[in-house]
């Protein structure tokens, strides 16, 4: 039974992410068409520039950016499973995939929601709670709760596992102070 319920979550990948290029595609073209129809008549949409996309590898579709509020330096999409980094709220880098905690985890430990500041930063850690390595983590919620580099197919224990470029990322630009914005609700189970 297990390996069937794999295969069918499996066979979604594919759907889910055509899925969600359809309706940023669709979003885009609404901003478009309000954007041009609040300026009257035969005027015509001004070239915006579009914030640049992450130097990551990652295929994961561009978020709108209503989703994280503009004064959070780092936003994190529970639900879909993303994260980036933005300036006065355009991003700078992402969206990047993430495994964040989930209820499933051995532990039941959900990344918990709201707006946060990164307090401290280590290049190298071991949990002590869950004997686990932590490389690049950058600790911004209360009971150790960090992004750092993990698995993104295994959920966490609370913190946000990212991508081993990303989590290097996510190190060397977010400094102790910035702000990090955790939203989306219970991620799906993995």
């Amino acid at each position: 039974m297990r390996e069937l319920w794999t295969r069918r979550r499996q066979g979604l990948g594919p759907v889910l992410r055509v899925a969600v290029i359809i309706c940023m595609i669709a979003f885009t073209a609404v901003v478009v068409f309000a954007e041009v129809s609040s300026r009257g008549p035969g005027a015509t949409a001004a070239a915006r520039p579009e914030a640049p996309l992450s130097t990551s590898t990652s295929s994961v579709a561009r978020p709108p950016f209503e989703t994280c509020p503009p004064g959070a330096d780092a936003c994190v999409d529970t639900r879909l499973r993303i994260s980036w980094l933005q300036h006065d709220g355009q991003i700078t880098y992402g969206p990047v995939p993430v495994m964040p905690g989930t209820a499933d985890t051995h532990g039941g430990e959900v990344t918990p929601q709201g707006f946060y500041r990164v307090q401290w930063k280590a290049v190298s850690l071991t949990s002590d709670e869950f004997d686990e390595p932590m490389p690049f983590a950058v600790f911004f919620a209360p009971g150790g709760v960090a992004f750092h580099e993990g698995s993104l197919t295994s959920s966490s224990h609370g913190c946000v596992h990212l991508s081993w470029a990303d989590a290097r990322y996510y190190f060397d630009h977010l400094q102790v102070g910035a702000n990090v914005a955790v939203f989306g609700g219970q991620p799906p189970l993995s």
